[in-house]
């Protein structure tokens, strides 16, 4: 049970790394990668909604910058050792 616990994280985390890297990518909805970034935008534009109403976007000159992956990768950070001691 402990190593689908961790098999399941750890693909969470490369697909939220995944879906970074192509946010930073202008890919059109027809190419290949463009399928994958539309996939990855529907799974975790519904888990990150909910961090973005508490922390907005930090502004810096003309960019900015969205901590709402950070925050959710140190939140599942802090949850796994209790899914660890309560499945394992």
């Amino acid at each position: 049970m402990c190593l689908i616990i961790d098999s399941l994280i750890n693909i969470f985390y490369y697909s939220l790394f995944a879906w970074v890297i192509l946010s930073w990518i202008d890919v059109p909805s027809t190419h290949p990668l463009g399928n994958i970034k539309v996939s990855l935008d529907r799974l975790f534009s519904g888990i990150l909604s909910p961090i973005r109403r508490y922390i907005p976007v930090l502004r810096l000159g003309g960019a900015g910058i969205d901590l709402s992956p950070i925050i959710l990768i140190v939140g599942i950070n802090l949850i796994r050792p209790y899914l660890y001691a309560f499945f394992c």
